[in-house]
């Protein structure tokens, strides 16, 4: 499974061709992937949407959304991506100046505008999504579509070192503890301190809160 390295550049993966790259470098990739350039097309204009976590830099997704889809179908993929638990309400924008979940997407943003998005209002996990820029490539799927994402963040277990696939919700509210295990050392020490609840570990900023965990495999990204 590959996850990112300690180097800070947080990398991920193009959905379309499978290579590597920073957060950074996906950016001007996406409009040069030799797998995308038989779905370009001139009378194109859809928006190419950032979304990252606002306090952890390893944490993004790069969405494109065509001139009909809404706010509604960008929380749908959040939600069904990253962040669905226990049917928590969301928003975008803040509290008194929310944005309408009917409304168009490219509508309503254009390249260099940000908002903000709040998933659960008691353990929130907040995100920012921003317009990068317009795209003129077919989308896949309808309306909108994952095009690139982050690789698990470095997560090694706390015993053993080994790649972590769990996550403790106590140990994660004590500041000197490393909440993550593997799957050996979760059996061990589950069984030692009965009072630890353990979550399956998620490629996601909202792992280890609430009743969050992944539907999906660890290493699947699209």
């Amino acid at each position: 499974m590959k996850t990112q390295t300690n180097s800070q550049k947080y990398e991920g993966q193009c959905k379309f061709c499978g290579s590597d790259f920073s957060k950074k470098e996906i950016l001007s990739h996406l409009d040069s992937c030799q797998q995308r350039t038989k779905s370009k097309s001139s009378n194109l204009r859809n928006l190419r949407l950032q979304i990252t976590d606002r306090y952890s830099k390893n944490f993004w997704l790069i969405v494109e959304v065509d001139n009909s889809a809404k706010f509604k179908d960008l929380d749908k993929l959040i939600r069904d991506v990253w962040v669905e638990c226990c049917g928590h309400l969301s928003l975008f924008g803040d509290y008194g100046n929310e944005i309408r979940k009917s409304k168009i997407i490219v509508e309503t943003l254009q390249p260099g505008d940000t908002v903000p998005y709040i998933y659960d209002f008691g353990s929130s996990t907040e995100l920012i999504i921003k317009a990068i820029a317009y795209s003129s490539f077919k989308l896949i799927e309808k309306k909108i579509e994952l095009v690139a994402r982050n690789y698990l963040p470095p997560s090694n277990c706390a015993k053993c070192g080994q790649q972590a696939t769990w996550i403790c919700t106590t140990c994660s509210d004590e500041e000197d503890e490393s909440p993550l295990v593997c799957d050996d050392c979760a059996e061990k020490y589950h069984s030692e301190e009965e009072d630890h609840y353990l979550l399956q570990l998620a490629n996601s900023p909202r792992s280890g809160v609430c009743g969050y965990e992944p539907e999906e495999p660890l290493d699947k990204l699209f």
